[in-house]
């Protein structure tokens, strides 16, 4: 077993060929653009409130609501409050 911690800056705190986990950190009112992945990604809401956008959708999530993303799915976040986020990238056997 192994922990690794966020320490409230954006860095990849893990990475192997299959899986990347980063500490996504934004401000009140800050916005990441639309973009995709390669990989199938899971958003955890550490503390804020995001909003997560994507083709066809439009969630706000928060500590306790989770996003799950295919490979190459177009997405963008806006943080309605400061926030962190573990961003889990994960490529999987199928």
């Amino acid at each position: 077993m192994f922990k690794y911690e966020g320490n409230g800056t954006i860095r990849h705190i893990f990475e192997s060929e299959q899986q990347v986990v980063t500490n996504l950190v934004l401000e009140k009112g800050k916005e990441i653009p639309t973009h995709d992945s390669p990989y199938t990604v899971v958003v955890v809401p550490v503390k804020g409130k995001i909003i997560f956008s994507g083709i066809n959708f439009r969630e706000e999530i928060y500590p306790g609501a989770i996003i799950r993303m295919s490979p190459k799915e177009p997405h963008s976040l806006y943080a309605l409050e400061d926030s962190e986020l573990m961003v889990i990238k994960s490529q999987l056997v199928e």
